[in-house]
């Protein structure tokens, strides 16, 4: 998921973050979007609560967009 956060709010939302034990990743980025964070879960009905009910919730974040990995190469 990338995240788009608002202009000086990126460090309490990811202080927000590292306390989503799902989170594995967390990172800044360049561009469009302001923060990647790579969420591991078993099903979908339990990233769709993250999203809803945890990462939705953090106040300062404007946009975000989520990607789904269907397979890994290395």
């Amino acid at each position: 998921m990338v995240i788009k956060a608002e202009s000086g709010k990126w460090k309490q939302i990811i202080d927000q973050l590292k306390s989503i034990k799902q989170i594995k990743q967390i990172s800044s980025l360049t561009g469009i979007f302001d923060i990647m964070v790579e969420i591991h879960v078993n099903e979908m009905e339990e990233l769709n609560e993250i999203m809803i009910n945890k990462i939705d919730m953090i106040e300062g974040i404007t946009n975000t967009n989520t990607f789904i990995v269907l397979k890994d190469y290395k």
